[in-house]
């Protein structure tokens, strides 16, 4: 499959100059400017230049979309345009999308978390397994509203075989009714471990996510109904990390091992299966005022398996065997129904919401295969538990809707009492905010029942403040914005060093500065992000102390056809001792004993547009030399689990709108 996408993708790409004779000289107007940071003259998020015929009338103006939160907020007008820029194109991953701000198991569709603390946005009991939430449709759909059929096309053929394929259709059944549905097929190779490179056995990581989506509105507009349904379904071939061993003839150790062996067996697999029904709908009785409900149903199936326990028993990657040393196999079945019934609407320039959110939710957790047999094994359920929740919501935007005043409050008169308090002023001066929140524990974290790991907790709601502010500082050419986030924590639940849930109760805090900036110089382009964290308590929780990423570009029109960026981005990470990862129970835990080095990772690209089909090319870890701090032989993520080695990666996208 892979062999005849490349093919298909260079064909192409061949059809595509040759109908372009194109000479040697390299035009470079120097009236161009290249919007967000560059991006290849016509194309910009939210703005776009029609490149259409008159015999084709349908593009990139005439496709717009938009978003249930701003329908949700009163902003029904608000629409955006097909995304036709260059700049940041390249970045195709999660990782990658994050700007290294997020970390995972050193290849695509593996878990991955936030280097950065992040509090929760909203309060409810949650199941608690988060570690493939990077690769899962998230509930900010987009809803499309176009003149004519919209189709896109995007194949991505990474480095170490890794691969991308993603589809989209859209289409308007007439002027108030829309559907459309998106498909995206992503997989990975393992980088070390013993496998057959031509068989299946290679795969590390496979994703599929489904999207269906549709949108109508009333003849009279007063009614209106959106609904989409996601599909997340992943799978992750174990590895536990990599095997660090001394040559047999040298006795020296390799740091970086990529032809290694890994610390679990080949039997070990994780896997994810989503189902997301989601459904909005509101009613305008009078102007001003409008009736709403907003709600989700959820079905998680979690499962991991070890056909062969003694490597990882071995290598001290299961830590504790409670019932069969020979295989393992947990699962976790969870169901939730979560819907919002309120009022909503504008007053005097305030636009407001108030609401009830009840929720209904189960987990059940089966450890080992049941038998009749005499074999242990063992189940746990929660039994149907409810969440009452109340809500309120207040805003005032100004004409342009970019600056505004917000303040919401949610209050949950469950048993586990949770509340959440958020205000924030963002206007062209600066933006500043304020949230008090306070989370029950998830339900693993109260409960787990397995081979490996027994624990039935009380623990407390989670309560933290976060106080974070930013002054954009704008030029012509440069655009600079300090920042700042501030979090004071009590009741804080992680996971220790034996990978166990536990409760740090004393208040400490985690600190951040720093600034991001897009300068732009003609052709010249910067941007980048760099930050200084720290915090009171480092036994408790661990983060780099300075962290930073950054990319500059150079944009130029070839024969005047073709739009082209050329660019180098790198990312760095100061030492620090990252969370490991227990693969059993999917949860990044705290460990004191392996450092990640602090390592400058550099990336080349260039993106390329010719009419509006968009490609890149890209050399990772183009810095990848003999050792030292600047051409480092390797480096990790996570503890044990290598980061990429130097690939080459090249994709295309390429859209339809007739």
């Amino acid at each position: 499959m892979r062999i005849a996408l490349s093919l298909i993708f260079w064909v192409f790409l061949s059809f595509i100059f040759a109908g372009h004779q194109v000479s040697a000289q390299v035009s470079l107007p120097g009236g161009m400017r290249m919007p967000t940071g560059g991006g290849g003259g016509s194309g910009g998020g939210g703005t776009a230049v029609l490149d259409d015929s008159t015999k084709n009338i349908y593009g990139p103006k005439t496709t717009l979309h938009y978003y249930e939160n701003d329908i949700l907020n009163n902003r029904d007008s608000l629409r955006y345009r097909v995304d036709t820029a260059l700049t940041n194109f390249h970045r195709w991953s999660p990782i990658d999308q994050s700007w290294g701000k997020l970390v995972d198991l050193g290849n695509i569709a593996t878990a991955s978390r936030s280097i950065f603390f992040q509090p929760r946005q909203d309060i409810g009991t949650q199941l608690g397994l988060r570690a493939y939430d990077a690769y899962a449709i998230r509930d900010e759909v987009p809803y499309i509203d176009t003149k004519s059929q919209h189709t896109y096309l995007t194949f991505v053929n990474g480095g170490k075989k890794t691969s991308m394929g993603r589809f989209g259709y859209s289409q308007n059944v007439h002027s108030r009714l829309n559907f459309g549905l998106n498909f995206q097929r992503l997989t990975s190779n393992k980088q070390y471990g013993v496998y057959n490179t031509l068989s299946s056995g290679a795969f590390l990581g496979q994703n599929w996510t489904f999207m269906l989506h549709a949108s109508f509105f009333s003849k009279d507009k007063k009614y209106l109904i959106l609904a989409n349904y996601r599909h997340l379904n992943q799978k992750v071939r174990e590895q536990g990390g990599v095997i660090l061993e001394a040559d047999a003839t040298t006795g020296i150790i390799d740091p970086y091992p990529y032809e290694g062996a890994a610390r679990i067996s080949d039997d070990a697999n994780s896997w994810e299966r989503r189902h997301v029904f989601h459904v909005y709908q509101q009613y305008k009785l009078a102007n001003g005022f409008q009736l709403f409900q907003q709600g989700d149903f959820t079905s998680v199936i979690n499962r991991f398996t070890d056909l062969s326990l003694e490597r990882g028993i071995e290598k001290g990657v299961y830590k504790m065997v409670r019932f069969d040393s020979t295989y393992t196999r947990q699962d976790n079945y969870y169901k939730l129904l979560d819907t919002k019934l309120g009022i909503k609407g504008n007053f005097s320039g305030f636009n407001y919401r108030a609401y009830a959110r009840p929720r209904l939710y189960g987990l059940k957790t089966a450890g080992q295969v049941p038998n009749e047999l005499g074999s242990p094994y063992t189940s746990y359920r929660t039994g149907l538990k409810f969440d009452n929740i109340l809500g309120t919501w207040l805003g005032y935007y100004l004409k342009d809707s970019a600056q505004y005043l917000t303040a919401e409050a949610e209050l949950n008169l469950s048993l586990n009492v949770e509340y959440n308090l958020k205000g924030e002023l963002n206007t062209k001066w600066g933006k500043a905010g304020v949230q008090l929140i306070q989370t029950a524990p998830d339900l693993i974290a109260q409960r787990y029942s397995g081979n490996h790991f027994n624990w039935r907790n009380n623990l407390d709601p989670q309560k933290v403040l976060t106080l974070y502010a930013s002054l954009p500082l704008k030029t012509k050419r440069i655009d600079f914005t300090p920042e700042a986030q501030i979090h004071q924590i009590v009741d804080y639940i992680y996971y220790d060093t034996l990978a166990l849930p536990t409760q740090f109760d004393p208040r400490f805090g985690i600190y951040r500065i720093g600034a991001t900036t897009a300068s732009h110089f003609k052709r010249w382009n910067f941007a980048g992000m760099a930050y200084f964290s720290g915090t009171d308590n480092s036994d408790i929780f661990k983060v780099p102390n300075i962290f930073a990423s950054g990319e500059v570009t150079f944009d130029f029109i070839y024969a005047k056809v073709l739009y082209i960026q050329l660019g180098i981005a790198a990312r760095y990470r100061s030492t620090y001792y990252a969370d490991a990862y227990m693969p059993i129970t999917q949860q990044f835990y705290r460990q004191n004993t392996s450092q990640i080095q602090g390592r400058v990772v550099t990336d080349a690209f260039a993106n390329v547009r010719i009419k509006r089909v968009r490609l890149f090319f890209q050399m990772s870890y183009l810095n990848m030399g003999g050792g030292g701090n600047i051409f480092p032989a390797g480096y990790y993520v996570t503890p044990g689990y290598l980061g990429q080695a130097r690939a080459f990666s090249f994709g295309i996208h390429w859209p339809l709108f007739d």
